[in-house]
């Protein structure tokens, strides 16, 4: 048996199981998407953290858990300009016709 020759069925077959090949739009897509919900969750982190028992705490509120979650956030938002980072941009070209 002819081990090289994929048979239209087994192709059929592949193309359900394996995902698209990823252009370059699809792959800062999903770069932007990732570090969107990062800043969501150094938003959350922020609040849930901070802000809610600032307002909410019937005692106050430690230091310690203050300077916990606002590291713990400004790590997440860390994170996700580093992945914005790494998304290509085209070189703005500027026009030069003044005339």
């Amino acid at each position: 048996m002819d081990t090289k020759q994929i048979t239209d069925r087994e192709r059929r077959l592949l193309r359900a199981i394996l995902p698209p090949r990823q252009t370059r739009k699809s792959q800062e897509d999903r770069l932007k998407a990732l570090a969107g919900a990062l800043q969501t969750s150094a938003l959350s982190i922020a609040g849930i953290g901070i802000i809610t028992p600032l307002l909410t705490a019937a005692v106050p509120v430690s230091l310690n858990h203050m300077i916990v979650a606002g590291s713990g956030s400004l790590f997440m938002e860390g994170i996700s300009l580093l992945i914005l980072a790494y998304i290509p941009y085209p070189p703005d070209e500027e026009k030069t016709d003044h005339g």
